[in-house]
């Protein structure tokens, strides 16, 4: 920092783990999970591992959080105008002039975080923008609220998934002899300078074309989102400590965890234009947790993408991992749905979605409102064709669930589900989602 006759300084060491970046599991919970398996030449199923619950919790807990303020009181003296000229002559050096802030206010338009916040706020934004993507230090900005500066930063954050770089802040308050504070300059805390990263987005932009280039032809919004939601989950490993595991590089390197993953979904999809924003919050338990907001034909639907990462499965006790499935319940759900074992706990108000229409199960056909075996073989013959040896499906009510556990499982139908010559089936069950899934 220049040296100034100042000043309070704060530094808001922002540990974005603490506010979306998982360590081990976030709390999954555990699914009710079994084996039934058809012996040889007796006709009959024998139970050898019965439904029933899991209990276990896998949790996290986050390595860090917020680093302290870090604060130094300093005052200038009688000369406030002559400090707030020069801090203002700075800010216009740096690129932030009125024009500029304008231009950069009017791009932000569509971004569900700047759209949501208080309006009065929307200058500060395109300041803290503008300041991030100039990697700039010390700049005059249009607040002197703590508060304000905070929301407006993690709106910011949460909007831009392409500032890779960007990991907290610090900011100065000047004051008077008196005390009256008159100014803040804002700082970012940069992981990497501007030639790196440079440098580093030409992998992101290779990255990004790779699986754009894979994209069908005439893909509507729905196909969009499940084919960027597939392409992480089968290109990411979920690694604790990856390197730069809260935003996208990591993704780009193969190995994340959740703010990664959800950062990265929300980059795909911005540039396939479907909006999307990341929601930041807590799993059961209060663990921190990252995921996203997408937007299909008008309807808000919310997406997991670490929770769609097969190796979750694997927690339940079932070794089903290697099959490289991918776990759909999280694919555009609804807030009760979500609310299951989420909260979100973002600076802005989240839609509550309805919408059921683009539900991963209800446009896949894997949807069902009664117990439908002629409907349901069909889904296991067509997973056997089509090479795979996975199925899962989705209730549409509590009746029609209850039912499929009771038929299937129960009254043993499943042998007359499964594909000729398989007479064994591992499975998990949800009794909150109403989502039944076997590998055979």
């Amino acid at each position: 920092m220049k040296n100034r006759a100042v000043k309070k300084l704060m530094v808001f060491g922002l540990c974005l783990s603490l506010m979306a970046g998982c360590g081990k599991k976030n709390n999954v919970e555990l699914p009710n999970v079994g084996i039934l398996t058809k012996e040889d030449g007796e006709g009959e199923a024998v139970v050898t591992a019965a439904h029933k619950e899991r209990d276990g919790i896998v949790t996290l807990t986050p390595a860090t959080g917020y680093e302290a303020p870090v604060i130094t009181e300093e005052k200038t003296g009688k000369r406030q105008k002559e400090r707030l000229d020069v801090l203002q002559a700075e800010k216009n050096a740096a690129g932030l002039t009125d024009a500029a802030i304008k231009r950069c206010m009017k791009e932000q338009e569509g971004r569900y975080m700047y759209d949501m916040m208080d309006d009065r706020l929307h200058t500060l934004y395109a300041e803290l923008l503008l300041i991030i993507k100039a990697h700039a230090e010390d700049i005059l900005v249009s607040t002197t609220d703590e508060d304000d500066l905070q929301t407006t930063f993690m709106c910011v954050f949460q909007d831009h998934p392409e500032l890779f770089w960007i990991e907290g802040y610090s900011y100065s308050r000047y004051s008077t002899q008196s005390g009256k504070v008159f100014s803040f300059t804002f700082s970012g805390k940069y992981s990497y300078t501007e030639d790196e990263c440079k440098k580093l987005q030409a992998g992101v932009d290779d990255w990004a074309d790779k699986c754009i280039w894979g994209l069908p032809g005439g893909a509507d919004d729905y196909e969009k989102v499940k084919y960027a939601y597939q392409y992480i989950i089968y290109n990411t490993d979920y690694v604790l400590g990856a390197k730069d595991n809260q935003n996208i590089l990591s993704v780009v390197n193969g190995e994340s965890v959740c703010q990664g993953y959800a950062k990265a979904l929300q980059y795909l999809l911005e540039k396939m234009n479907v909006p999307c924003t990341m929601v930041v919050g807590k799993v059961r338990g209060g663990e921190g947790h990252a995921w996203d907001l997408v937007n299909i034909n008008g309807a808000y639907y919310y997406v997991d993408p670490t929770w769609g990462d097969a190796g979750y499965l694997s927690a339940s006790g079932l070794d089903v991992s290697s099959q490289g499935e991918v776990n759909y319940n999280y694919l555009n759900v609804t807030s009760d749905e979500m609310a299951v074992s989420h909260v979100a706990d973002n600076v802005v108000a989240m839609p509550h979605c309805v919408a059921t229409e683009d539900n991963y199960y209800v446009r896949e056909g894997r949807f069902f409102s009664s117990y439908d075996p002629v409907a349901l073989k069909a889904l296991f013959d067509n997973a056997m064709h089509s090479g795979g040896r996975y199925v899962a499906f989705k209730c549409a009510d509590d009746d029609s669930y209850w039912m499929c556990i009771h038929m299937i499982l129960e009254e043993e139908q499943i042998f007359s589900l499964l594909p000729e010559g398989v007479r064994s089936v591992d499975y998990t069950t949800s009794d909150e989602l109403r989502v039944l899934s076997f590998w055979f």
